[in-house]
Formats: structure tokens, C-alpha cells, sequence
């Protein structure tokens, strides 16, 4: 073989090697990196009526295991499911339904909280095996998840809770009445200029992620699963910022009037850290998960 040959070799591996790595890149994109949905302008619903129809902590891994041979859960299963919904599934592909049993379980278990049954109106919640260019979105009173069976089910609880908090923003808080004010926009005048601007002096430390500093729709999102998920930590970090109070007093008082979460942490142990890039990427606890939304149904 001549030099020229294992020249030859030499540059085919490498570029073989770099092929291979944009492939690989391009595929996991959607998880690895920080793509996440366009954000929703809420002006594009105001016409809308009533009747239309990157990783900051180790995620805690839970073993999903419910114990199906035991009377009693099996009766409050039975109970949990035949309660009157307020919501329907979609599976894609439709197989995917008996690969996501325990998926649906937990989602179910949340939307059929007394709390939660006030803030929603026919959402869908669909399922999808294969990735997309957004781990999440929510468009026509639907609630996407992509790759679920692939995600860490502690990760896919908290992109869900971020989900549903467009829909109920979208939704349920916005106004059908010319006399009645939006209260949504209560929550983005705290910090947003308008959709992309925020207000002058405003920091780092009057957000609770990096990415709720994008947009005011994403600001509540984010707040709105932190507020849930970790209400414990978003407490604490009001007492270093005015408008963060401000912020988690909006959710005590518009959303969860019966104070629910109010001092609850599902957080899984990890070290709080001041600063988060993205709320759905702090670890939870998903026996405490569990343990709450049973308890509140």
C-alpha cells in the first residue's frame, strides 16, 4: 500500500467520522440542545369564542413500578379513570398507547385534581414516539410531548406541567368579555414591556430560568411550573427580588386560590442553585409526585 493509499484512507475515515457526527447531531438536537416551542402570541387568539373547540441538575431517576396485584390500587385506578374527563388522549403512533401506560397514569392523575379540572376546557394531551425540533408544544387546545419514551418521565412531568401552563394561559385566563381585563397580562406587566422587552433594571435574579427571560409567555410557563414543582425554592428567591414576589403572589392569588403547593417541594434532593436555564431540567421527586396529586384528587 503506498502513501498515497493510506493518505487516501486517512482523509475518507475522517470525513466519514465528521458525516457521522452532524448526523448524530442533527438527531438529538431537539434534546440536547436548547430548542424549545416558538413562543405563543396570545393576540392571535383574541378572536377565539368559548365554545370553539442542556441539563442543570441530574435528573432523579424513579422506577415507575405500581404494584397492580393490590386491591386498593387497583380500585382507586379504577376510580381515577372512570371520573368524568375534562380531557382526551392521542397517541402517535396509536401503538404507543400500551408503551405509555404509567405515562398516562400520572397525567391523568394531575388533570383530574379538583384544582386543576377548574383551569381546563377539552385539552388533548398527545403523545408522540418519534422527536421533533421541540422536546414540547401546545397548539390548538392540544398539549404536545415528543419522544416520551425516551425521556427521563420525571423531565416529561415537568415539560408537561410547563405545557399546560400555555393552555390555561391561552385558554382559561383569557378574557371573552369587552369589560374584563385579561389576568394574564396581570403577570406580564410584573416584567415585559411588550412580548420580547423587558423592563428597564430588570436582571437575571427577577427570572426563574434563562429561558423565561425569552419571551412574557414563556416568563409564565416557567413560573408557573417552578410555582408548582418547586414552590418551596420560588418562595425563598422572593425574598431577593421584589418582582419575583410579585410574580409568585400572581399564581397564589389568580390561579391556585385554595393556596395549593403552597410550602410543597417535589424537588428530588439536588442542590438549589440560585440560577436555572430551564425549569423542566431541575430534578423531581416523583414519589412525592405521587403522593400529592392522590391525596388532592
Amino acid at each position: 500500500m503506498t502513501k498515497k493509499d493510506i493518505s487516501l484512507i486517512i482523509i475518507l475515515t475522517i470525513v466519514f467520522t465528521i458525516i457521522i457526527f452532524l448526523i448524530k447531531s442533527y438527531y438529538f438536537k431537539s434534546v440536547e440542545n436548547l430548542a424549545e416551542e416558538q413562543y405563543v402570541d396570545k393576540s392571535l387568539f383574541l378572536d377565539l369564542k368559548v365554545s370553539d373547540k442542556k441539563k442543570d441538575n441530574k435528573i432523579n431517576t424513579y422506577t415507575w413500578q405500581i404494584n397492580f396485584t393490590d386491591t386498593k390500587t387497583l380500585t382507586w385506578i379504577t376510580e381515577t379513570f372512570n371520573k368524568k374527563e375534562n380531557f382526551s388522549f392521542k397517541y402517535v403512533p396509536e401503538t404507543l398507547k400500551k408503551e405509555t401506560t404509567l405515562q398516562t397514569y400520572i397525567i391523568k392523575r394531575v388533570l383530574l385534581t379538583s384544582f386543576m379540572n377548574t383551569l381546563i376546557d377539552n385539552v388533548w394531551v398527545e403523545l408522540n414516539k418519534d422527536t421533533y425540533d421541540v422536546r414540547w408544544k401546545m397548539k390548538n387546545w392540544t398539549v404536545k410531548l415528543f419522544w416520551v419514551l425516551n425521556l427521563d418521565k420525571t423531565e416529561l412531568f415537568a415539560v408537561f406541567t410547563h405545557e399546560l401552563a400555555h393552555y390555561i394561559d391561552i385558554y382559561n385566563l383569557d378574557s371573552f368579555s369587552l369589560t374584563e381585563v385579561d389576568p394574564s397580562y396581570k403577570f406580564y406587566n410584573i416584567a415585559w414591556e411588550s412580548t420580547k422587552v423587558v423592563k428597564a433594571s430588570l436582571t437575571q435574579k427577577d427570572f426563574v430560568s434563562w429561558y423565561s427571560m425569552t419571551n412574557k409567555y414563556e416568563d409564565f410557563a416557567e413560573s408557573f411550573a417552578y410555582y408548582v414543582l418547586h414552590n418551596k425554592d420560588f418562595y425563598e428567591k422572593t425574598k431577593k427580588s421584589t418582582i419575583l414576589k410579585q410574580k409568585y403572589n400572581f399564581f397564589w392569588k389568580y390561579i391556585f386560590k385554595n393556596k395549593e403547593f403552597v410550602w410543597i417541594d417535589l424537588w428530588n434532593g439536588d442542590k438549589i442553585k440560585d440560577y436555572y436555564r430551564d425549569i423542566t431540567k431541575i430534578g423531581v421527586n416523583m414519589e412525592k409526585i405521587l403522593q400529592y396529586f392522590k391525596l388532592s384528587i
